[in-house]
């Protein structure tokens, strides 16, 4: 069981390499951040994080994760990742879908939003998700 609060561990410093990033380098003014590169790099660091957690949920559950080479990869990896969550957990496949996924992956990850809230609420809910699988981890 060690190695799964390792991961909890290593999931919740990509968490903290985000807030880190996101308060030292991305240069909040207000309800903006002013360098959408550094928003990219929390909120991918952050997303990451989560798919860290939940690979390794996944192998403790004995769920074989598929090695995807084609180019549309990352779609096929997250609808992976959601047809897992709907067995596992209805409620943290709506975080994931509604918050997670789309403040972390897609608007701060691909396109460097810069409003504070949308990767404040996509790093809460990173931490939900991941303290979830903690849960699922220990409880069992």
């Amino acid at each position: 069981m060690k190695k799964y609060v390792d991961t909890y561990t290593e999931a919740m410093r990509y968490i903290e390499n985000a807030k880190e990033i996101l308060s030292t380098k991305a240069g909040k003014e207000g309800k903006l951040y002013s360098d959408p590169k550094y928003v990219r790099m929390a909120c991918n660091t952050a997303y990451n994080g989560i798919l860290l957690a939940l690979n390794d949920l996944f192998n403790y559950k004995g769920i074989e994760i598929p090695k995807n080479r084609q180019k549309n990869r990352d779609a096929l990896r997250v609808t992976f990742y959601r047809e897992q969550l709907a067995k596992l957990n209805k409620s943290i496949l709506s975080e994931f879908n509604e918050i997670a996924y789309p403040c972390l992956h897609e608007y701060g990850g691909y396109d460097g939003n810069l409003l504070v809230d949308i990767s404040q609420n996509g790093i809460k809910s990173a931490i939900l998700i991941i303290e979830w699988v903690r849960k699922q981890m220990t409880n069992n």
